[in-house]
């Protein structure tokens, strides 16, 4: 190899090996990067739309220029408290209602670059953009939504809220062809002029006594209804009490009565029975079988008797060896 090729690698290192140690940048998380040709060297001239995301790239210098914005959420804080803030001092935001009356706004904004607008937001604000477009405008966008309200709408959560997001919404309107995305608008506090505030402490002393004693009479009406239905329940239990103690007694007497009906009923059937068996007893001894019953019985009682003396002779003489007229005589047969 000759002395001047070799002299020319030796140049030609010389040139690349520092050329990749100043051009090697990095991306880092939570950055954008956005790359811009100066030279149409390795393509066209001017800033490259697509962001650059974390990682290590090599930016040809003099030829290329690489810019880093943050891609995390930042905060723009308007307050009046000391040491907060994006300026010192004072940084509150004087708002006029509609009513003419000055509030002043404790306002805190979350932002961010959007990856895909960080382009956009070199070309159009480059890093300056807090100042020259987030603050004016989000300045703007409290005055003219808050704006809207009058000063007793001011005082409710709800209204005031319901205007925030809106200023929030026409914030991202005005600032979305800068590639700014607003994440959260937040009124963090607000008072009123020293005359106007001392005004509405007077004006809620005098609706809250005036609330409390609506209470108090509401109060006093509600005590009063409850004693009348608590007296009406106590006389609508007495009565109930007395009409289940008369429908009680009556029960009682009903079924007393019901017993005395029934037992005057079972003492007739026992007496029909008994009257009826009487005639059937008379019936059956009435008849042949009755009559040898009571010879039975004659014979029980003449049992005991030695001897029995009867006429054998005569018209009422009996032959103690007929035994029909026997019988006859004695009654057991007819």
């Amino acid at each position: 190899m000759s002395k001047k090729v070799l002299g020319f690698f030796l140049i030609l290192l010389l040139i690349i090996v520092p050329l990749l140690v100043l051009g090697l940048k990095r991306v880092d998380r939570g950055q954008i990067g956005v790359k811009t040709r100066l030279f149409p060297i390795t393509g066209k001239k001017g800033i490259v739309k697509k962001a650059l995301k974390p990682g290590l790239y090599l930016i040809l210098p003099v030829a290329e220029k690489l810019d880093i914005f943050s891609g995390r959420i930042q905060k723009l804080e308007l307050t009046s408290l000391p040491g907060q803030g994006d300026r010192s001092g004072d940084d509150n935001v004087d708002i006029q209602t509609s009513d003419g009356t000055t509030i002043y706004v404790d306002a805190t904004l979350l932002f961010r670059v959007m990856p895909t607008g960080a382009a956009r937001l070199l070309s159009t604000l480059g890093h300056d953009f807090l100042h020259r477009k987030v603050r004016p405008e989000f300045i703007a966008v409290l005055k003219y939504k808050l704006g809207e309200l009058n000063a007793e709408g001011f005082y409710n959560a709800e209204q005031r809220e319901t205007k925030a997001k809106e200023a929030m919404v026409e914030f991202n309107r005005r600032v979305k062809a800068n590639g700014i995305e607003a994440i959260q608008l937040l009124i963090r506090d607000f008072h009123y002029q020293p005359e106007y505030e001392k005004a509405i402490e007077n004006r809620k002393l005098a609706d809250q006594t005036t609330l409390l004693n609506q209470s108090r009479s509401a109060s006093s009406k509600e005590a009063a209804e409850v004693a009348r239905v608590q007296a009406k329940g106590m006389a609508m239990a007495k009565v109930e009490v007395a009409r289940g103690n008369a429908e009680a007694k009556k029960i009682r007497a009903d079924a007393e009565l019901y017993l005395e009906l029934k037992k005057a009923e079972a003492d007739q059937l026992v007496q029909t029975a008994k009257a009826k068996g009487d005639a059937l007893i008379a019936n059956a001894m009435a008849g042949p079988g009755g009559q040898r019953i009571v010879a039975l019985q004659m014979a029980d009682v003449l049992k005991g008797l030695d001897k029995i003396v009867v006429q054998s002779g005569g018209k009422q003489g009996v032959n103690p060896l007929d035994l029909k007229s026997l019988l006859k005589m004695t009654g057991v047969e007819k």
